[in-house]
């Protein structure tokens, strides 16, 4: 099954700062797969010869796949509050979604557990490589969010190296880069308005043998700050106008875990996405019988 590129929402610390959201190039994960996974029957065939150690690297290196492979497709996020259709004012629309909404918990279950059961036992059949954690997921991510934005606004590119997907680092390395010399953010967490709760947890396996990816999507409400400084008159930092206000933000923040010969990396932040809406659904329905 082909999984999809969801267009990503601009993380709410990218509108504080009035910048424009990342451009995301919409792409099949089934067709970069293949472009990245081509059939080598296809290329010229060559004499065979014993690889030495560059060969090996190299071999090693084409097997490794990229950490932004978008947001898995019919990824269903429960719609909330006006987003909702309600049962009285619409009673096929508020079916429909429940119904879908049904259909994908069992769907992500179900992904979940053929990852888990195509994964290495260790001792015994209940004992698996892949290990779902799934109580571990939420605080994860809490924190992941939290380290994320902090990191954003002190320019530590390094830290957002280690725990960002490939398009939301790169975002966030070239907003870093075009700030004006001097100028000083920082953004904090004034509280959190209601407890985070995990959303989505689904998985996906690579076409290659042990490669595989767990997503999930935790919904975190809080209020934030944003306060920017830049240089003024004889060098002294001056608080830009319309900074350090509070703002209360909810996001739906898509956390993913890849898996490279069977073993688990760390949990890294691919961005955040938004509620999944009727159009959605009607889009996914419309693929499904292409």
């Amino acid at each position: 099954m082909a999984h999809m590129i969801s267009v990503r929402r601009p993380l709410p610390i990218l509108q504080a700062l009035r910048v424009q959201p990342p451009s995301i190039r919409r792409q099949c994960f089934s067709q970069s797969s293949a472009l990245y996974y081509q059939d080598r029957s296809m290329q010229p065939q060559r004499p065979r010869q014993t690889p030495d150690r560059s060969m090996r690297v190299a071999s090693k290196e084409m097997q490794k796949y990229p950490s932004d492979v978008g947001l898995l497709e019919y990824t269903f996020v429960t719609p909330t509050g006006s987003n909702a259709p309600r049962l009285f004012d619409s009673p096929s629309s508020f079916a429909k979604l429940r119904w879908e909404h049904v259909k994908s918990r069992l769907r992500d279950r179900v992904s979940l557990l053929v990852l888990w059961i195509a994964s290495p036992a260790k001792k015994g059949f209940f004992k698996r490589t892949i290990k779902l954690s799934r109580s571990k997921i939420t605080p994860t991510a809490v924190a992941l969010h939290r380290q994320m934005y902090t990191s954003f606004a002190e320019g530590d590119v390094t830290t957002l190296r280690k725990m960002c997907a490939d398009g939301i680092f790169d975002s966030f390395r070239t907003r870093i880069g075009n700030r004006q010399r001097g100028e000083k953010v920082v953004w904090e967490l004034v509280k959190y308005n209601k407890g985070s709760k995990l959303i989505s947890h689904r998985g996906a396996r690579f076409p290659i043998e042990g490669g595989a990816i767990r997503q999930a999507v935790v919904r975190i409400s809080s209020r934030q700050k944003l306060t920017r400084w830049i240089k003024g008159k004889g060098g002294v930092l001056e608080m830009v106008p319309g900074s350090g206000k509070e703002k209360d933000v909810e996001e739906y923040v898509v956390v993913q875990r890849t898996t490279d010969r069977w073993k688990e990396g760390d949990w890294q932040v691919w961005g955040t996405t938004s509620e999944t809406t009727l159009e959605d659904i009607e889009e996914w329905e419309r693929k499904k019988l292409e």
